[in-house]
C-alpha cells in the first residue's frame, strides 16, 4: 500500500458534504443523524466515539451559557467543552 495523506476539506467541501447528507445522494438515502454526527465532529474538535457517547447530562447549563462537561474515551482527559451562548 502507498503512503497517503489526509487532506483536510475545504469549506466548501464540508458545506456540500453536509448538505448531501441532509438530501441523500446517488444509491443512498437522506442521512440527517450522520450530518448532524459530522457537523458536531467539526465544530467541537470531537471525536467520533466521544460525540456518539454523548448524553444529554454532559451539556450542562453555566448561568446564560451552557457548556459541554465530558471525558474524552481516547485520551482519558476531562473537557470542559467550549460555552456558547443560550439561545432566545
Amino acid at each position: 500500500m502507498a503512503n497517503k495523506t489526509t487532506v483536510a476539506l475545504t469549506e466548501n467541501q464540508f458545506r456540500e458534504l453536509i448538505k448531501t447528507m441532509y438530501e441523500g445522494g446517488a444509491g443512498f438515502r437522506p442521512n440527517p443523524k450522520i450530518a448532524t454526527i459530522l457537523t458536531l465532529e467539526a465544530n467541537l474538535g470531537l471525536r467520533i466515539s466521544d460525540i456518539l457517547n454523548l448524553k444529554m447530562k454532559d451539556i450542562i447549563r453555566d448561568g446564560g451559557r451552557y457548556r459541554l462537561n465530558i471525558i474524552e474515551e481516547k485520551t482519558g482527559k476531562k473537557r470542559n467543552g467550549r460555552n456558547w451562548s443560550k439561545a432566545e
